[in-house]
């Protein structure tokens, strides 16, 4: 991912679960604390989101993107999130 994006993070998801993750960079894009942000299954299953991301294999990475709280969100199974507005 470049640095193009209004948000651009990096994480382990070892240490920081998918859904925190977005939920933080989010937070960033709009400039508001994380409990403003709408509720993240409102747009995408949350436990999905996790697994997908963490349960990828390195030889068959996993992109996931979608639109939420008038954001567009990628987050990657390597760690990446990126946020743009919509």
């Amino acid at each position: 991912m470049t640095g193009d994006h209004l948000v651009n993070r990096e994480y382990d998801w070892s240490d920081v679960s998918p859904v925190v993750g977005v939920v933080e960079a989010l937070s960033d894009a709009d400039d508001s604390d994380p409990n403003a942000i709408p509720t993240l299954a409102e747009t995408v299953p949350p436990e999905s989101l996790n697994d997908l991301c963490t349960n990828a294999s390195t030889a068959r990475p996993v992109t996931v993107s979608f639109v939420h709280a008038g954001y567009d969100v990628t987050v990657r199974s390597d760690g990446s999130v990126a946020v743009d507005s919509a």
